[in-house]
């Protein structure tokens, strides 16, 4: 293994550091091109196959097509499950690529830093709770729950993906703050 350190500050990009740039598989250096050399991608490319399972999840999560909820609820539902947590580098970047779905990036800061103050519709704000229940007590989700979502226009397969999405950045989340990947700076512009 080869600590791989951000160039800016000097830092290693995780504790357990990052793989060799130039003794990566080539779909995994393309992996990483694809993802801007973020150092997300670059942490988790220490493992080829880590690196693979994780892409192609992301990838068709968050799909600008071919998923049933709008990109914007589901990066939505990923801010607040991050923020939640405490993982800075998903809250960073989810802040961001949620500013850029609403094309709204104050809304996004709200939601990242407060929900009181975001300003949510009554739909985000069913999104937003069924997120922290999932998040904080997943045995405190219940038909009632699902009967608000219905109401605000979700199908069954919206809020099985509402519910996918926020299991999923609880999982995220862990990898990342136990391995203590550093964010980006271009998130803290």
């Amino acid at each position: 293994m080869t600590v791989v350190l951000d160039s800016r500050t000097e830092a290693p990009i995780s504790r357990l550091g990052a793989a060799d740039p130039e003794s990566l598989p080539d779909d995994i250096s393309k992996l990483v091109e694809a993802h801007g050399g973020d150092n997300w991608i670059r942490a988790l490319s220490l493992n080829p196959d880590t690196a693979r399972r994780f892409v192609r999840y992301f990838e068709q999560l968050f799909s600008a097509t071919g998923s049933t909820l709008p990109l914007a609820e589901r990066e939505l539902i990923a801010v607040v499950v991050s923020t939640a947590n405490g993982c800075g580098l998903c809250a960073l970047h989810h802040t961001h690529a949620l500013g850029a779905a609403l094309d709204d990036h104050a809304k996004a800061r709200r939601v990242a830093t407060d929900l009181h103050f975001a300003s949510l519709t009554s739909r985000e704000q069913a999104l937003a709770d069924l997120a922290l229940k999932v998040t904080q007590n997943p045995r405190s989700v219940d038909h009632a729950d699902f009967e608000r979502l219905r109401r605000e226009g979700l199908s069954e397969p919206a809020i099985l993906e509402a519910v996918e999405t926020a299991s999923w950045f609880n999982h995220t989340n862990r990898i990342f703050i136990s391995t203590g990947v550093l964010p980006d700076d271009r998130y803290f512009a």
